[in-house]
């Protein structure tokens, strides 16, 4: 794959992927607390989940990115008359 082809891969499963991990947030995480009159939002917990949520989303774009280029190779090197082994 050309580097733009990695890159639009990439994009293109990270959206896939976030979507996916996006809806399990927990938006009830931002609490807001009363103190000493004032409100306070505590957004701690809720963005470490959404920090997991992220690295999450980044980590199975990238080795799904990965997979399909291994599979173009694949194919391309299969078509040049070079045989790979199969698991």
């Amino acid at each position: 794959m050309s580097p733009e082809e990695l890159i639009e891969t990439f994009n293109q499963m990270y959206i896939q992927s976030w979507g996916e991990v996006s809806e399990k947030l927990r938006w009830d995480l931002a609490r807001i607390t009363q103190r000493g009159g004032a409100e306070e939002v505590d957004l701690g917990p809720f963005l470490l989940e959404l920090m997991e949520a992220v690295v999450n989303a980044c980590r199975d774009s990238t080795v799904l990115t990965i997979y399909e280029n291994n599979e173009r190779l694949a194919q391309e090197l299969e078509a040049s008359g070079i045989t790979l082994p199969r698991a």
